[in-house]
């Protein structure tokens, strides 16, 4: 059996990651089109020149000549099914895990970003079955209640995480009822981190609950350092990932629900 040598597996994968899908496709039918060959400059030229686009050539130039240097012994339909699954395992991975870049404040020109209250928005208006929001505070959101109101009508379990004026002593001055609607308060699962529950030092300080986050069906996860507050969302630099991947997903939203089965959370309701 012939192994396939790691320069060569190198050069495949770049071109599975960098090429789009139609270049893909047409190399590989250009190594397929005819029976089996070894590497060779007629080869090589008949590929290249069905490719008119400078970068694709030359990515796809290397992937060749490394082929002829580091495994002659290698037929095109070697290749070709090489290069075929190099493409597969790239979308299986992108499907299973993938991360956007979020950002609030001045942007840069040319460098793509999503705003945090849009990539919010996004993951409560599509959530189908659960949105849990966690945040130290919640304040004057109005767009962001809208959509949870929006979502609970379509019986999607709302649950948010958050500081208040009698669990933070003080360093919140106003609640979840104030800061997203009686209505939310009422009809949403709203949890706290009792004070009686957290560390504290040798002085007594005790910590603060300082995760802003947001899972979407236990798919999609954002973290952010904004805290759902008007500020936080459209005056302040924050930055935050959103990631697409059911495991991390579920593993954050299990800890949260240990966290309330064993009463680290709990309910405001049952205070």
């Amino acid at each position: 059996m012939s192994f396939l040598p790691p320069l060569l597996l190198a050069q495949i994968r770049t071109c599975a990651k960098q090429l789009p899908s139609p270049v893909l496709d047409a190399v590989i039918n250009l190594l397929i089109a005819t029976p089996a060959r070894y590497c060779d400059f007629a080869l090589k030229a008949s590929i290249l020149k069905q490719l008119p686009n400078t970068n694709f050539r030359r990515l796809v130039g290397e992937l060749l000549e490394t082929w002829c240097r580091e495994a002659i012994y290698l037929d095109s339909s070697a290749i070709a099914s090489a290069l075929a699954t190099a493409i597969y395992c790239e979308v299986a991975a992108k499907n299973e895990l993938s991360v956007e870049l979020v950002w609030t404040g001045p942007t840069s020109e040319g460098i793509p970003l999503r705003r945090t209250e849009q990539v919010l928005l996004q993951l409560i208006h599509e959530a189908q079955r659960e949105i849990i929001l966690v945040s130290f505070a919640v304040y004057k959101i109005p767009e962001i209640a809208k959509a949870l109101l929006t979502a609970m009508k379509r019986e999607v379990t709302v649950r948010i995480i958050a500081e208040t004026p009698e669990s933070s002593k003080g360093k919140i001055p106003f609640g979840v009822s104030a800061a997203l609607g009686l209505e939310i308060a009422q009809q949403a699962h709203i949890f706290i981190w009792p004070r009686n529950k957290r560390l504290t030092d040798s002085e007594g300080r005790y910590g603060s609950l300082h995760v802003k986050c947001a899972i979407a069906d236990r798919k999609h996860l954002f973290i952010s350092s904004a805290n759902l507050t008007e500020y936080a969302l459209t005056l302040n630099m924050e930055m935050g990932l959103l990631v697409h991947g059911e495991d991390i997903a579920h593993q954050v939203a299990e800890h949260i629900d240990r966290l309330i089965q064993e009463e680290f959370l709990v309910s405001l309701n049952s205070l």
